[in-house]
Protein backbone atom coordinates (compact mmCIF):
# COMPACT_ATOMS: atom_id res chain seq x y z
CA UNK A 1 0.00 0.00 0.00
CA UNK A 2 2.70 2.51 0.98
CA UNK A 3 4.76 1.53 -2.07
CA UNK A 4 1.77 2.21 -4.34
CA UNK A 5 1.10 5.60 -2.78
CA UNK A 6 4.77 6.56 -3.09
CA UNK A 7 4.99 5.42 -6.73
CA UNK A 8 1.87 7.39 -7.68
CA UNK A 9 3.06 10.53 -5.87
CA UNK A 10 6.39 10.19 -7.66
CA UNK A 11 4.62 10.00 -11.04
CA UNK A 12 2.68 13.17 -10.24
CA UNK A 13 5.88 15.03 -9.32
CA UNK A 14 7.71 13.58 -12.34
CA UNK A 15 4.95 14.91 -14.62
CA UNK A 16 5.51 18.41 -13.19
CA UNK A 17 9.27 18.22 -13.78
CA UNK A 18 8.91 16.98 -17.36
CA UNK A 19 6.29 19.66 -18.03
CA UNK A 20 8.67 22.41 -16.87
CA UNK A 21 11.45 20.87 -18.98
CA UNK A 22 9.24 20.84 -22.13
CA UNK A 23 9.88 17.11 -22.54
CA UNK A 24 6.94 16.20 -24.80
CA UNK A 25 8.13 12.64 -25.41
CA UNK A 26 8.58 12.02 -21.70
CA UNK A 27 5.16 13.45 -20.90
CA UNK A 28 3.39 11.37 -23.55
CA UNK A 29 5.14 8.23 -22.27
CA UNK A 30 3.49 8.75 -18.87
CA UNK A 31 0.04 8.02 -20.36
CA UNK A 32 -1.74 4.90 -21.50
CA UNK A 33 -2.29 4.65 -25.27
CA UNK A 34 -5.83 6.00 -24.83
CA UNK A 35 -5.02 8.28 -21.89
CA UNK A 36 -6.50 11.75 -21.57
CA UNK A 37 -5.24 15.06 -20.25
CA UNK A 38 -7.20 18.25 -19.62
CA UNK A 39 -5.31 21.40 -18.66
CA UNK A 40 -6.48 23.24 -15.54
CA UNK A 41 -7.24 26.28 -17.68
CA UNK A 42 -9.42 24.19 -20.03
CA UNK A 43 -10.75 21.24 -18.01
CA UNK A 44 -13.62 20.41 -20.36
CA UNK A 45 -11.44 19.91 -23.44
CA UNK A 46 -9.32 16.81 -22.90
CA UNK A 47 -6.64 15.68 -25.31
CA UNK A 48 -7.03 11.93 -25.83
CA UNK A 49 -4.46 9.42 -27.05
CA UNK A 50 -0.71 9.18 -26.60
CA UNK A 51 0.16 10.57 -30.05
CA UNK A 52 -2.28 13.47 -29.69
CA UNK A 53 -0.80 14.20 -26.26
CA UNK A 54 2.75 14.16 -27.67
CA UNK A 55 1.72 16.65 -30.38
CA UNK A 56 -0.10 18.85 -27.86
CA UNK A 57 2.88 19.07 -25.52
CA UNK A 58 5.31 19.54 -28.44
CA UNK A 59 3.32 22.27 -30.23
CA UNK A 60 2.21 24.48 -27.36
CA UNK A 61 4.09 27.75 -26.86
CA UNK A 62 7.16 27.39 -24.66
CA UNK A 63 7.21 29.41 -21.46
CA UNK A 64 9.19 29.42 -18.26
CA UNK A 65 7.22 27.62 -15.54
CA UNK A 66 7.60 25.79 -12.28
CA UNK A 67 4.84 23.41 -11.26
CA UNK A 68 4.75 22.58 -7.55
CA UNK A 69 2.60 19.60 -6.58
CA UNK A 70 1.32 19.09 -3.04
CA UNK A 71 -1.36 17.58 -0.81
CA UNK A 72 -1.42 14.38 -2.85
CA UNK A 73 -4.08 11.90 -1.75
CA UNK A 74 -4.12 8.45 -3.31
CA UNK A 75 -7.14 6.15 -3.23
CA UNK A 76 -6.26 2.56 -4.08
CA UNK A 77 -9.08 1.01 -6.12
CA UNK A 78 -7.33 -2.26 -6.88
CA UNK A 79 -3.85 -3.71 -7.28
CA UNK A 80 -3.61 -2.05 -10.70
CA UNK A 81 -5.77 1.08 -10.47
CA UNK A 82 -5.77 4.19 -8.29
CA UNK A 83 -7.33 7.62 -8.14
CA UNK A 84 -5.38 10.61 -6.91
CA UNK A 85 -6.11 14.24 -6.08
CA UNK A 86 -3.40 16.87 -5.73
CA UNK A 87 -2.94 20.62 -5.56
CA UNK A 88 -0.85 22.41 -8.16
CA UNK A 89 0.84 25.79 -7.88
CA UNK A 90 1.97 27.05 -11.26
CA UNK A 91 4.59 29.76 -11.07
CA UNK A 92 5.17 31.90 -14.18
CA UNK A 93 7.16 35.13 -14.51
CA UNK A 94 4.02 37.26 -14.47
CA UNK A 95 1.55 35.30 -12.32
CA UNK A 96 0.81 32.34 -10.08
CA UNK A 97 -2.12 29.97 -10.60
CA UNK A 98 -3.57 27.57 -8.04
CA UNK A 99 -5.50 24.48 -9.02
CA UNK A 100 -6.20 20.80 -8.62
CA UNK A 101 -5.51 17.62 -10.54
CA UNK A 102 -7.84 14.64 -10.49
CA UNK A 103 -6.07 11.55 -11.78
CA UNK A 104 -6.74 7.94 -12.55
CA UNK A 105 -3.66 5.81 -12.99
CA UNK A 106 -3.30 2.18 -13.99
CA UNK A 107 -0.37 -0.16 -13.56
CA UNK A 108 0.94 -1.65 -16.79
CA UNK A 109 4.02 -3.88 -16.79
CA UNK A 110 4.89 -2.66 -13.30
CA UNK A 111 4.68 1.07 -14.20
CA UNK A 112 1.97 3.52 -13.16
CA UNK A 113 0.55 5.40 -16.15
CA UNK A 114 -2.03 8.16 -16.34
CA UNK A 115 -5.31 6.93 -17.82
CA UNK A 116 -6.98 10.25 -17.00
CA UNK A 117 -5.50 13.52 -15.79
CA UNK A 118 -7.93 16.42 -15.37
CA UNK A 119 -6.93 19.78 -14.00
CA UNK A 120 -9.06 22.63 -12.69
CA UNK A 121 -8.25 26.15 -11.51
CA UNK A 122 -9.22 27.37 -8.05
CA UNK A 123 -7.84 30.88 -8.69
Amino acid sequence: MIETEWAVEKQIRHFAMLNDAHDHDGLAAMFTDDGSFARPSDPDTPIIGKEELRAFFRDRPKRTTRHVMSNVLVEILSENEVRAHSYVLLYMPDKVLVGDFYDRLVRRDGCWLFAERRGTLAF
